[in-house]
């Protein structure tokens, strides 16, 4: 895979120390988590603050009939114009930031009756995901080598002009076509589209998802799908490793994520089979 990374906050970083056992909480704190939160517009003093290491008294401890003062300590706690915003855990590049007791812990800081907020996010070097308190799976987890893929995602909840907003699902681009008539097209070209990621998910059957905001405004998500004949035009397009990864003889899911924005013209024409999740429904290009 190509090694070149490529994100807005961490331009530059070199990945390979996250490997160094030297590189421990204190340096995901320093080289990561904050040049994340300065990016997203946050700062030790203003209206947009960083405020680290709050003491907030524990609701639950007591010692017999004695109730002892013992005090929890989120990392970072974001506060907008004096509102409780989000927070922030950060842990060493060892530690796991999914399906652990660090989850619990960073939940317990945003549900504090001092702190109330519904955003919790964790960042262990390697990995960052985000939390909504009324979701049990995270909203995004991601490698941070692909943070620029996320990023708008991520500006949009937590910048401090979003970050209080609701966040619906974004619409489908497929349906939002169809219902404005596009099937009538034979095709139709989308210039410089940056997939989020690749994956093969049957033998014949390839797909992506990307972004688009249309001339109004309104930001869709839109799904590609494509045969084995269309993802052999990927040679040369996309780095040669994830090329030789997704052209192996099929077996399970295969999904490859681009460590630098890889840009493709693609030119579809609207599905005519719906697809559904447990939360939406969508119509493949």
């Amino acid at each position: 895979m190509n090694e070149v990374h490529f994100s807005a906050p961490l331009k530059g970083f070199d990945y390979k120390v996250l490997d160094d056992p030297e590189f421990k909480e204190d340096a995901v704190r320093e080289e990561i988590i904050t040049p994340i939160l300065k990016a997203l517009k946050y700062n030790v003093s203003g209206p947009n603050r960083i405020i680290r290491s709050r003491r907030l008294l524990h609701p639950f401890v007591s010692i017999g009939s004695v109730r002892k003062e013992i005090f929890i300590i989120p990392d970072y706690l974001m506060e907008v114009s004096g509102k409780n915003a989000w927070v922030v855990e950060a842990k060493a590049p060892n530690e796991e930031i999914i399906k652990s007791v660090h989850v619990e812990q960073a939940y317990s800081y945003a549900i504090h009756s001092e702190i109330r907020v519904n955003y919790f996010a964790l960042c262990n070097g390697k990995f960052f995901t985000l939390y909504h308190i009324s979701e049990i799976k995270p909203l995004l987890y991601f490698p941070i080598q692909f943070l620029y893929q996320y990023w708008n995602d991520i500006k949009t909840r937590l910048e401090p002009d979003t970050v209080f907003n609701e966040h619906p699902f974004k619409k489908d681009l497929g349906l939002h076509l169809k219902r404005l008539g596009f099937t009538r097209f034979e095709s139709t070209v989308f210039p410089n589209v940056l997939p989020l990621y690749i994956g093969r998910i049957s033998a014949d059957l390839f797909t992506f998802s990307s972004t688009a905001t249309l001339d109004n405004n309104e930001k869709y998500v839109a799904t590609f799908d494509f045969d084995l004949n269309v993802a052999k035009q990927l040679q040369g397009l996309i780095p040669q490793q994830g090329f030789d990864l997704l052209m192996k003889p099929f077996t399970d899911m295969q999904r490859i994520h681009f460590q630098e924005p890889i840009y493709l013209n693609v030119e579809v024409v609207i599905g005519d089979k719906l697809e559904e999740t447990d939360k939406e429904i969508f119509l493949p290009l």
